[in-house]
């Protein structure tokens, strides 16, 4: 069969992960008709076939000029002297597969996958082929399906070539969990996947960051967080990143291991990985969870500082609630003012009011529930008078203090106390003005 040159292609060659995308392939596949053999490990035992034709020198002196042509770049004319060599026949199948794995070649660098898938087959329809030959034609043409995203193929071509050879690289256990990940066949992933990690790990070497990568995306795939928790612990001791770091902190989260989900993000923040707003606050509420609200504060306070965490409301009450879990009420303060000026309702006001209330501040806290009160929209507001009146008292402001009680008198929960208090100042004025009388 003879078979032209076909326009190249352009294709996506992997899928978007779920996850994460983790990997390509493409620069491995660039260099697949020199390193398909190089990278797929040992044969397995000699074939029991008959002997093997050999080439002819006349077959090897056309094959040799079609590799000069294809050299210089000549793709045209190295396939032309290809296809006259087809075409004048007689070829033992020993040379036909040669001819074959020349077409392969020339057709993968001019980007023609297809031709060169069509001529990995031919060659493999040969009888009699060597193992070498035969090993190498089934894994480059895996490779190829895998590139044009028939992953059932390649995987098909993948198993065939694991029955022939021996101790096989751990690459091709790579390429076989892709596959199946790509079909979504996870737990036919996890064997090779695994595997190929093992084999490395068992030299004493450190895999690619690739291969745990995709170890890691099929056990989130298979819900299996214990081990993928075990994969992210490895990425992060030997290929540190910010991702990692927060993906582990997550997993312990799912695992229900509070330290460790803490430990790992603040392992992060001190190698200054951490930097976008949605980690640092979630740093902040796991010290706060675990009752380090001193630690929170200063991590909300240096984002706020350098521009990372935005200045709007929620943040600032966690900054102002981090200082008051921490008794720093004053250090709670500012935090709390700059929320309060962003709110539409009176509730921060009064919560400032409360608190200078505890300091014995009394100006402060006047002027801060009065401005709450006329923001309004208050839960309480009855208690926000009470408060008001009391504060007064402390100021000696008796008069405005009687004001105070009775707002607070006008609501069921509070009249009883209010009218006690009011009972208490009128008689209070009386006294004093007796004793000045005198």
């Amino acid at each position: 069969m003879k078979t032209g040159r076909a326009k190249p292609t352009s294709i996506s060659l992997m899928k978007a992960l779920a996850f994460v995308a983790y990997f390509c392939v493409a620069s491995v596949l660039l260099r697949l008709p020199e390193m398909a053999h190089a990278q797929t490990g040992q044969d397995s035992t000699e074939r029991k076939t008959a002997t093997t034709p050999t080439m002819r020198e006349r077959v090897f002196s056309v094959l040799s000029q079609a590799q000069k042509q294809a050299d210089d770049d000549r793709f045209f004319e190295a396939i032309a002297t290809l296809d006259r060599l087809q075409d004048q026949g007689g070829l033992n199948s020993y040379e036909a597969a040669m001819m074959w794995k020349s077409y392969a070649s020339l057709y993968f660098s001019q980007d023609n996958y297809d031709g060169a898938i069509q001529a990995y087959q031919n060659l493999l329809y040969q009888s009699d082929l060597p193992e070498a030959l035969e090993t190498e034609a089934l894994y480059s043409l895996g490779q190829l399906y895998f590139v044009r995203e028939d992953y059932k193929s390649a995987i098909e071509l993948f198993q065939r070539w694991f029955k022939k050879v021996t101790n096989p690289a751990p690459k091709a256990y790579v390429f076989l969990a892709q596959a199946y990940y790509q079909i979504e066949e996870f737990g036919k992933a996890l064997k090779p996947a695994r595997k190929a990690v093992a084999v490395v790990e068992d030299q004493g070497e450190v895999p690619k960051e690739d291969w745990y990568m995709l170890l890691r995306a099929v056990h989130f795939e298979l819900n299996d967080y214990a081990a993928m928790a075990r994969v992210l612990e490895k990425l992060v001791k030997h290929y540190p990143k910010k991702s990692y770091w927060v993906q582990l902190s997550d997993v312990y989260g799912e695992l229900e291991q509070a330290d460790k989900r803490l430990s790992a993000l603040e392992i992060a923040y001190r190698q200054n990985l951490l930097s976008e707003e949605k980690e640092l606050i979630k740093l902040a509420q796991l010290l706060l969870r675990a009752g380090v609200p001193y630690k929170a504060a200063r991590v909300l306070e240096k984002g706020m500082n350098n521009g990372s965490i935005r200045e709007n409301k929620d943040n600032l009450l966690l900054l102002s609630s981090a200082w008051s879990m921490a008794q720093e009420v004053e250090k709670s303060l500012p935090a709390l003012i700059r929320a309060a000026n962003l709110s539409n309702t009176g509730e921060l006001e009064m919560r400032l009011g409360q608190t200078y209330f505890q300091l014995d501040q009394w100006e402060q806290a006047v002027a801060f529930i009065r401005k709450g009160l006329e923001k309004g929209e208050l839960g309480q507001a009855d208690n926000a008078y009470l408060l008001l009146g009391l504060s007064l008292y402390n100021l000696d402001r008796l008069n405005e203090a009687i004001d105070s009680f009775r707002q607070a008198a006008n609501y069921d929960d509070s009249k009883d106390e209010a009218r006690r208090w009011i009972q208490y100042l009128e008689t209070e004025k009386q006294r004093r003005e007796q004793l000045a009388r005198n």
